[in-house]
């Protein structure tokens, strides 16, 4: 299973906006006690599922084209 965490709005280099979705997976475990869920590994992706990669706390890149994107405020 795979969960939405955050969206973080941006700015390209060409002024538009863009959403980065950081997305975390989730394993759902049903013990005695109850359901569990364990969390996984994480992904960043564009709102076009373009895969993203955290360059710093305000910076990301989109991989296939290289661009780099800015967090806003």
């Amino acid at each position: 299973m795979e969960k939405e965490l955050v969206r973080y709005r941006c700015m390209t280099d060409d002024g538009s906006c863009l959403d980065i979705i950081e997305y975390q997976h989730f394993r759902i475990v049903d013990m005695d006690s109850g359901v569990r869920q364990y969390p996984g590994a994480r992904r960043l992706v564009t709102e076009n599922d373009e895969s993203v990669r955290y360059i710093d706390k305000m910076t990301f890149e989109i991989i296939d084209t290289g661009e780099l994107v800015r967090r806003q405020g």
